[in-house]
């Protein structure tokens, strides 16, 4: 048994949820990358390709699949493992575009420890090849994600709205470490 620590970094795209996983992972954690701008890329999902809420139970398959696996290679791991979203999170978007998940799709053997969520913050939202969404759906997503994780029975910690460093020092004091 390791003491294996899985903490989320979630919310709506836009947020600084990767800026601060880059930052944890500077800090010499050990961190799972978002996996949706790599697929996005490896499948043409992004720059001009197909558009993911369109073909969404196809999209989030492939995300929650790519995911388990990130859940699955932590358990080689010790310590705090900071997770840019999880399972969950995918859970959560098929939500959002109003469909209804694969009854395969359980979350239930997947449990995480923390969850931390980013707030929408419209002053640093930017929109690019892979985050094409107007800030309102940034907001849509949101809700879906406190919807989602409290319904599997998540307390998600609100992290301010302020810079990388002082996210990075508030979640690092909120799992009780010190920086």
């Amino acid at each position: 048994m390791t003491d294996l620590s899985r903490i989320v970094l979630t919310g709506a795209p836009g947020t600084g949820k990767s800026s601060t996983v880059n930052a944890l992972e500077k800090f010499g954690y050990p961190v799972m990358k978002e996996v949706s701008r790599e697929y996005w890329d490896k499948t043409g999902y992004g720059s001009g390709g197909e558009d993911p809420w369109r073909n969404l139970i196809t999209f989030s398959k492939a995300i929650w699949e790519l995911r388990t696996q990130q859940h699955i290679e932590a358990k080689l791991m010790s310590g705090p493992v900071f997770y840019d979203r999880s399972i969950i999170d995918v859970l959560a978007y098929i939500d959002a575009g109003n469909k209804e998940a694969e009854t395969a799709m359980n979350p239930a053997p997947y449990k995480y420890n923390k969850v931390f969520i980013f707030p929408p913050w419209e002053e640093i939202y930017k929109q690019d090849d892979g985050r094409w969404e107007p800030f309102s759906t940034c907001e849509l997503v949101d809700k879906s994600v406190r919807e989602t994780y409290d319904r599997y029975g998540y307390h998600l910690i609100e992290v301010p709205k302020c810079t990388i460093q002082e996210r990075v020092n508030f979640i690092i004091r909120e799992i009780g470490g010190v920086k």
